[in-house]
């Protein structure tokens, strides 16, 4: 299908069926029109230049309304080239929603496509080069994706690339249903949610203010230690993790007493590499005697 037909037959569906027909419908009416019979046409999440089912006419209802609640589980900071799980979900305690959808996508602050979404599994799909001068990028559900007949509640997960480099904020706009599955598009209830996520700043370099050695392993206090940062004994990698109470300042290195890496009153050079490259100045240390 050439983007000219699919264009007009985005404009024709949303002002003639509604957009939660498009979400859910599998009627004759909807099959003849709609090549997405499993998902919405692209261009239907909030975003600029974008409307979701309840402004394009279709739902007299406000988005936002109902009791449930839709969200967008992303990184409030991404790092450039780095992959990212993302989850869209709706929960509520209201009996009568039995069908889930949404549609989901990335845009930077220029309106422009922000990183590549993927898909894991069966129950989304991927738009690609849709919507607003097709040039975006979408996700949404299958017909395997509505959770049709469940109840509470439904979600989706995928991943997100981000930009191979800094494009300052992006934002995910997501619309969903919370639909009652009569088959119809009365009744239903629209969310939108969006998450801004921005680039993370420039990597510092991780510093070391002191070091002490318990019965079994070497222990590095300091600051602006990536998760995965590794201890370097005399200039070699030990085995290294970060501390699970307090894993950007404290690094243990596993067994380096035990295996007798340092004796009593030897003096060694540690430093601190981070997951980025960046090193800390060399931190001259003498073990104790004992």
């Amino acid at each position: 299908m050439t983007r000219k037909n699919r264009a007009k037959l985005l404009v024709a569906a949303l002002f003639t069926l509604g957009l939660v027909t498009f979400f859910f419908g599998n009627t004759p009416a909807t099959r003849r029109v709609h090549a997405y019979a499993e998902g919405p046409p692209a261009g239907v999440t909030g975003a600029p230049g974008e409307i979701t089912c309840a402004t394009s006419g279709c739902h007299s209802g406000a988005p936002n309304t109902g009791p449930g609640q839709f969200k967008i589980d992303a990184p409030k900071v991404y790092q450039p080239g780095a992959t990212y799980q993302i989850t869209v979900s709706h929960t509520t305690g209201e009996g009568t929603r039995r069908r889930w959808g949404f549609q989901l996508t990335v845009l930077t602050a220029n309106r422009a496509k922000a990183g590549d979404i993927q898909r894991v599994n069966n129950l989304v799909q991927i738009l690609n080069d849709d919507g607003p001068g097709f040039n975006r990028q979408y996700i949404e559900h299958t017909i395997n994706g509505t959770f049709a007949g469940t109840s509470g509640g439904g979600s989706w997960t995928f991943n997100w690339v981000a930009p191979s480099t800094d494009v300052g904020p992006v934002t995910f706009y997501a619309a969903g249903n919370e639909a009652n599955n009569d088959g119809t598009n009365s009744g239903d209830e629209i969310y939108t949610a969006t998450v801004i996520s921005d680039p993370a700043g420039p990597a510092v370099q991780p510093e070391i203010t002191s070091v002490s050695a318990g019965k079994k392993h070497l222990f590095v206090m300091g600051s602006h230690f990536d998760n995965g940062a590794v201890i370097l004994l005399n200039g070699k990698p030990v085995n290294t993790t970060n501390d699970e109470e307090a894993p950007d300042s404290l690094l243990d290195g596993l067994k380096v007493i035990k295996k007798g890496k340092i004796q009593p009153g030897e003096e060694v050079v540690i430093q601190v590499q981070n997951a980025s490259g960046l090193m800390s100045a060399a931190f001259p240390y003498r073990r104790p005697e004992d």
